[in-house]
């Protein structure tokens, strides 16, 4: 069974982002030439981009907010700010499967299912 587009798109959005956050690393560069070749052959390429870049930014943000916890510095953040970040990451993932649906609806994929999760109401 193919990838539907709307997750290459994720999965893409969070490649670029390791792409411009990370040192170069081969596998990442060739996962993303994969990608793109699976990108570039959509029809309409204004709706792609549009929903690239609107990915790109929730994932860059919840990466931000994931960064000192994943680092293991929960104990300079303190309890509070942990938490506080974790329901930004719970409200951000909510737009990032939001935005999924909505190019699943458009390209006639199945849309994402959460389960006792906050974006099931989308």
């Amino acid at each position: 069974m193919k990838m539907p587009l709307s997750d290459i798109l994720d999965r893409y959005s969070i490649l670029i982002l390791k792409q411009r956050r990370l040192p170069q690393h081969e596998d990442i560069n060739k996962a993303c030439i994969q990608f793109k070749m699976e990108i570039d052959i959509h029809e309409d390429q204004d709706f792609v981009q549009e929903h690239l870049e609107a990915l790109i930014a929730v994932n860059g943000k919840i990466w931000d907010l994931e960064s000192d916890i994943r680092r293991g510095k929960e104990g300079e953040l303190g309890l509070e700010e942990v938490g506080r970040r974790a329901l930004m990451i719970r409200d951000l993932n909510t737009e990032r499967v939001r935005l999924k649906n909505l190019a699943a609806e458009r390209l006639g994929e199945f849309k994402e299912v959460k389960v006792d999760h906050a974006s099931s109401t989308s």
